[in-house]
């Protein structure tokens, strides 16, 4: 289901990348504003450019070529099937919620090669606590919840980090109450809940660490950011 899913996505990529490129090919507006665009990014590398000039040519590359995207009547469509298809899919996801299962095996047996976390552009996925050996954790989500139990989970003496990227959605995360927690959260627009506290988050950056982390043997550094959701640590 998940292969189909991640095709269909691709597809419509493509789809929409093609109906971009011919409709800037018929419509020459767009086309010179995005021939603007280009020459702006290709003088920007000429030798004899200032810093500060490069970076103006740089800024204004973007623009053009971003304005010309923008104008496209493709991306228009696109943009507003794909907030539908994505609003449906989350809510079909929070009915039914799919989990990720992490399959591992004991010391000296894990395959370093296809020891992997499938990273999900929608749905939620759990990272369960049967482990044996710890390798860190670097997940990438689109929307939908993530939550990672450590419940269980046996972590080598010293810091293990754990990255969550994330669009939309809820990241939660069950850690030990023996282990050193040091935090570094950044969203857009959300809440963190560490500690039994709750704070409001606004484009902002918080990074803090547990009253055990100096002391504890075995400490974990969560990295996480968020455009739209929340962040909760439940100490367990």
């Amino acid at each position: 289901m998940k292969k189909i899913e991640s095709s269909v996505l691709f597809l419509f990529i493509v789809i929409v990348a093609l109906g971009i490129g011919l409709e800037m090919l018929f419509r020459w507006q767009l086309l010179v504003i995005f021939a603007l665009g280009i020459i702006f990014l290709y003088t920007s590398r000429k030798a004899g450019v200032s810093k500060k000039q490069q970076r103006n040519r740089l800024f204004l590359a973007a623009v053009f070529i971003l304005l010309a995207v923008l104008l496209t009547t493709s991306f228009k469509i696109g943009v507003v099937i794909f907030g539908i298809f994505a609003i449906f899919h989350y809510i079909n996801r929070k009915r039914a919620p799919e989990l990720l299962m992490v399959e591992t095996k004991e010391p000296g047996k894990i395959d370093r090669v296809n020891h992997f976390i499938k990273n999900q552009w929608f749905g939620n996925q759990r990272v369960l606590d049967v482990v044996y050996e710890w390798e860190d954790i670097n997940i990438q989500t689109g929307i939908g919840d993530t939550i990672i139990d450590l419940g269980n989970t046996v972590l080598p003496t010293g810091e293990s980090v754990i990255m969550i990227r994330s669009i939309s959605g809820k990241i939660r995360l069950l850690v030990p109450f023996d282990l050193g927690i040091c935090l570094e959260h950044s969203a857009i627009f959300g809440k963190l809940q560490y500690d039994k506290k709750s704070t409001s988050i606004q484009n902002d950056s918080i990074k803090l660490y547990s009253d055990n982390y100096e002391t504890a043997a075995r400490k974990v550094k969560i990295v996480t950011s968020v455009v739209l959701g929340d962040l909760e640590v439940i100490r367990l």
